[in-house]
């Protein structure tokens, strides 16, 4: 794979693999707009501007997207069913979706490895994914789309849902629901460090520039902020608004930068609310009640909102970043866990 795009969806060639993994992991563009339905078994089309249902393609059990730097293909995770602390239907596929055609046009196996969840491309277009369930980290070859590797990481019984890429390709970070956030080096296929956060952690985000990974931990919800050079925690930000609940419960707090790179967007399900946070400082933040369950983060290419998928209402919340302001609510699927701008 030998395409990259800008920060606006659109190619940008590279002389080998992708040149930018910040834009290409965290995509936006003016193409469409696709997401997740994991309480409606769906995957989902929507219009950009006026976010009407365009399509709705039947499938169960999906939850994580990932788009290819072209634009061209989202992979889709089939993470199965996990219910009171069990799975209780296991994943083994990955579909990958033509955006065009707007249809499933292959069925990746991922055989004995069950519950792919995140998923990311490193700088030689390959994709990894980690499996939640059985705890290892895969490489897809985006080439011949099959799984081709495996890596065993130390992630078993852990609950590993989430996994972020360095800008430089270099490392791989993985939150554990019930473990230390694993810093996996690409080159050797080892994980080389463990960051200690023994109640564990669920969303994680690299800084644009690449210095800081970001962290919501599950016991006070708090944000952990990690110098990437020494893999130690340097600042613990306290969320406003976060309510007490159990820490038996996921309290799934989502991170992601938005693509100019001002601003630093966190969902709070348990809480039903978000923030927004400078970039620059996430600790200078403020507090956005929105509808109940919200999850999924998109960036829309003029850098002016956020979307927001509410997962427990079937909602898109539209939010004007600069004011600080929901500006619009839509009606979107039954309960969209992940979206992206493509």
């Amino acid at each position: 794979m030998a395409i990259a795009t800008q920060q606006d969806g659109t190619p940008q060639e590279s002389p080998s693999g992708v040149s930018n993994l910040g834009a290409v992991n965290n995509p936006t563009g003016r193409n469409g707009l696709i997401g997740i339905d994991k309480v409606g078994d769906a995957i989902l089309f929507f219009d950009p501007v006026s976010l009407e249902t365009q399509k709705i393609i039947p499938k169960k059990n999906h939850h994580e997207l990932a788009v290819t730097p072209d634009h061209k293909f989202a992979f889709v995770s089939e993470l199965g069913k996990f219910f009171a602390g069990n799975f209780i239907e296991s994943g083994a596929h990955i579909s990958v979706v033509d955006l065009e055609e707007q249809s499933i046009m292959h069925r990746i196996s991922t055989s004995e490895f069950k519950g792919p969840h995140a998923m990311r491309f490193d700088a030689n277009g390959d994709l990894w994914v980690i499996f939640e369930e059985t705890g290892e980290l895969g490489r897809i070859d985006t080439g011949s789309m099959e799984l081709v590797e495996t890596c065993v990481i130390g992630a078993a019984g852990k609950r590993a849902p989430f996994i972020e890429i360095t800008p430089d390709g270099k490392r791989i970070y993985v939150s554990c629901k019930l473990g230390n956030i694993l810093v996996f080096d690409i080159a050797s296929r080892q994980v080389v460090a463990e960051i200690q956060v023994p109640k564990g952690t669920e969303g994680i985000s690299i800084s644009p520039g690449g210095d800081r990974l970001y962290a919501a931990e599950n016991s006070k919800q708090d944000l952990l902020e990690i110098d990437i050079a020494t893999n130690k925690i340097i600042r613990v930000i306290a969320l406003k608004g976060a309510v007490l609940s159990s820490p038996k419960t996921s309290r799934l707090i989502r991170l992601r930068f938005s693509p100019d790179g001002k601003y630093l967007v966190s969902t709070n399900y348990v809480s039903g609310v978000m923030h927004i946070h400078d970039a620059q400082d996430p600790e200078d933040h403020v507090l956005l009640p929105i509808a109940k369950g919200p999850q999924g983060i998109a960036f829309d290419p003029d850098g002016e909102h956020t979307l927001i998928s509410n997962h427990d209402c079937g909602l898109f919340t539209r939010v004007h970043l600069a004011s600080q302001k929901a500006v619009a609510c839509v009606a979107a699927g039954k309960g969209i866990e992940t979206l992206t701008y493509f």
